[in-house]
């Protein structure tokens, strides 16, 4: 038997028992036994709950490990998948979270995951794989067909229900259409000689905590990834599904094999129709794949074949090592030219940082060398696109320099920036300084500077950046190795936020910009009738009298009263223009709207496998939440600018194409024309004499209440000259 059987086993029996009756009966239970023919789904029910969880486990929110997720979130996800599948939709909340719960304690029941009660209060339990989570990894082919969801034999027609919300205007003529259009166009193969190459994830478990869940979540991701080829290897070529965020950004509907996943995925992936290589795709495809092996050296040991003189590049920015993607690309070219047995062996090496994309370079080659054609998808990367885009916005030069906006030498390197700075400011904390003081550059960089320079692009406040840098310097072991606690973390995301505004000054500006139009066009309110103390006092009192159940005469009295004065309270608008969401079309057709509402707890208590658990979530009120609003606008704004630029140059491609959000790969023989198509779309979209005037259109009706920034002296146009634009 295998071990997901077990969970089906069980799941059968325990809905077979639920008494249709009995009003305490299991409401999932009732609401899955009344579909008829059950029974006869049950096993796809359960191999798309199992995606589920793994999905959630990998893809999982910064306050999870890898392996963990919310129990609530998972619940309704699950909920909802098998409410549509049973066709029970719509379906109120409580009733998916019951569905979602009958599932997953099949997965409980026999210890394949495990409940953990959450640390702070009002927060969900956490649902986590136990160390026999691997065990499920042995699924079934049979299983593995139920869980291809997003993989077809033929092109899918584009669905006007593509993005979820339906209110949008639907033009089939804009280019973010078109450019789905011609995404689900795009047939794939599988790579059967990688296939044939992967070997099974690490079975030993990690000391550390985070490693270890990592470790075994990746195994279960391991095996849907290959055992998803095995199926689609029979085919002769098979086209994917794509959907669209209310900011016009893509995503495969397939969650694992797919070229937006992980590495193995993008290895086992080639364009199904080989195109003839020419001089210069075998230029990209060496430099791609110098790119994936991406070797490092030491400042004392850079190879003769380097036209570039890092040692003194490394001397200048304090780095002790420089690996082949911060290389030029005709250094990057040069590495593959002096790797040649490396790469004609075609054996997998896991000291290639991306050991599946490498070995797929590997039998390119081979193929290259064969029949002077190409079909490997070869990838050019954006540099810091958020920064990009901000920096287009404010003709900020400075930040130009930093993002391959404008030409260099050598490709800059965003963080090693934000860390120099950082380490200036944390002179005057002695405890910060000698922290910083005791780490190369490389792991101030990685574990310190990266994430946080990368998010705050996106508005990611102190509180979050700390958050995710404690995180970081966990999982690399940097808490050990130096002795870094939160606090430190607390006071070093402080520092770098600082730091990243005396980097990156318009950017900055323009941020701030984007969040004053959120708050003229969302608007402030002010209670009238009293207090807000009053309010919430007589709203506290009204709570706990309703919580008594039955109440004396008096008190009934006293809750008429205070439900009138409650209700004598009103809210005026004193600024601005009073609306609840905030709507603006991208340069791709694409109508963005962004909605923030205050929300309150959703609680619902449930049994899960003979124990008590509390479901929390934020249901949103109808009131917008103006500080949500203004931490929001700027990150949501420049996704659907990146999304747009995506979306422009795809429409307007002939061609198969790769999409990743801040990377596109094509036909080696095509990447040139791709990084000119590229280019333009972005000058194309920014030159505009004053941006901000664009923005304040489209948000708002506002023309002299907020400020605008003074712009920078960037020429957008020096783009066309740019090598590390995307590369």
């Amino acid at each position: 038997m295998y071990s997901l059987d077990q969970v089906i086993e069980y799941l059968n029996k325990k809905i077979s028992r639920v008494n249709l009756n009995n009003q305490k009966a299991n409401r999932g239970g009732v609401l899955v036994k009344t579909h008829h023919g059950w029974e006869d789904k049950m096993e796809m029910l359960v191999a798309i709950t199992f995606q589920i969880i793994q999905s959630q486990f990998t893809r999982t929110a910064n306050d999870y490990l890898p392996g963990e997720s919310s129990l609530t979130s998972t619940s309704m996800v699950i909920g909802k998948a098998v409410a549509r599948l049973i066709s029970r939709e719509p379906i109120k909340i409580e009733h998916q979270l019951t569905i979602g719960d009958l599932f997953i304690e099949g997965f409980v029941y026999h210890g394949f995951a495990e409940l953990i009660p959450p640390t702070r209060r009002d927060e969900s339990y956490i649902l986590k794989a136990t160390p026999k989570w691997e065990e499920l990894a042995d699924i079934p082919l049979d299983v593995v067909k139920e869980t291809i969801l997003g993989s077809y034999k033929e092109p899918q027609p584009i669905s006007k229900n593509m993005h979820k919300m339906h209110d949008y205007l639907y033009d089939p003529e804009a280019p973010y259409v078109i450019a789905v259009k011609n995404l689900q166009n795009v047939n794939w193969s599988i790579n059967t000689s990688v296939l044939d190459k992967i070997i099974a994830p690490p079975s030993q478990p990690e000391e550390n905590d985070a490693k270890e869940q990592r470790r075994r979540s990746k195994v279960i991701e391991h095996r849907f990834i290959t055992a998803k080829a095995e199926v689609l290897k029979e085919w002769d070529c098979f086209y994917q599904t794509f959907e669209i965020d209310y900011r016009g950004r893509i995503y495969n509907t397939e969650p694992f094999l797919n070229y937006q996943s992980s590495d193995m995925a993008k290895g086992l992936l080639l364009f199904a129709e080989p195109k003839p290589i020419n001089e210069s795709g075998k230029f990209w495809l060496a430099v791609h794949t110098a790119s994936c092996y991406n070797q490092s050296y030491n400042i004392n040991e850079i190879p003769e074949w380097c036209e570039e003189d890092y040692k003194s590049h490394l001397e200048s920015e304090g780095l002790e090592d420089i690996s082949v993607d911060k290389m030029t690309l005709n250094d990057r070219a040069g590495w593959t030219m002096a790797n040649w047995d490396k790469i004609f062996s075609c054996e997998l090496d896991l000291k290639a940082e991306k050991p599946y994309m490498f070995l797929a370079s590997c039998y390119e080659w081979d193929f290259v060398e064969r029949t002077g054609l190409t079909q490997l998808p070869v990838a050019i990367d954006g540099s810091n696109n958020g920064w990009q885009h901000l920096g287009a916005i404010s003709k900020d030069s400075q930040t130009g320099e930093l993002v391959g906006l404008v030409p260099s030498t050598i490709q800059k390197d965003f963080y090693v920036q934000t860390a120099k700075r950082l380490i200036e400011l944390a002179q005057d904390d002695e405890r910060l300084s000698g922290l910083l003081q005791s780490m190369p550059m490389k792991h101030i960089r990685k574990g310190i500077s990266k994430r946080g320079s990368m998010t705050r692009a996106y508005s990611a406040g102190a509180s979050k950046i700390a958050e995710n840098m404690y995180f970081d310097v966990r999982a690399e072991e940097f808490t050990d190795k130096y002795g870094i606690t939160r606090k430190d973390c607390d006071k070093l995301a402080k520092l770098l936020v600082k730091a990243i505004n005396h980097v990156c000054p318009g950017p900055l500006q323009t941020m701030a910009y984007l969040q004053e139009l959120a708050q003229y066009q969302i608007g402030k309110h002010e209670l009238i009738g009293g207090t807000r103390a009053e309010f919430k006092q007589l709203k506290t009192r009204r709570r706990e009298l309703l919580s008594k159940g039955e109440l004396e005469n008096d008190e009934l009295e006293e809750l008429n009263d205070v439900s009138i004065q409650i209700n004598s309270f009103s809210y005026e608008l004193t600024y601005g223009n009073g609306e609840t969401t905030i709507e603006w079309d991208t340069p791709s057709g694409f109508r963005a709207r962004y909605e923030n509402f205050t929300t309150v707890d959703f609680k619902a208590r449930a049994r899960l496998n003979g124990k008590d658990v509390k479901h929390v979530l934020k249901t949103p009120t109808d009131r917008p939440n103006i500080r949500g609003f203004m931490s929001g606008i700027s990150p949501n704004f420049i996704h659907s600018m990146d999304a747009a630029h995506m979306a422009l140059v795809i429409a307007d491609w002939d061609g198969a194409f790769g999409a990743v959000h801040d990377s596109f790969a094509t036909h080696a023989s095509d990447v040139e024309d791709l990084l000119q198509k590229t280019k333009q779309v972005f000058i194309d979209m920014y030159t505009n004499d004053n941006f901000f005037d664009t923005i304040r259109q489209q948000l708002t009706d506002n023309t002299d209440t907020v400020e605008q920034p003074a712009l920078g002296e960037l020429d957008i146009g020096d783009i066309n000259d740019s090598t590390y634009f995307f590369c």
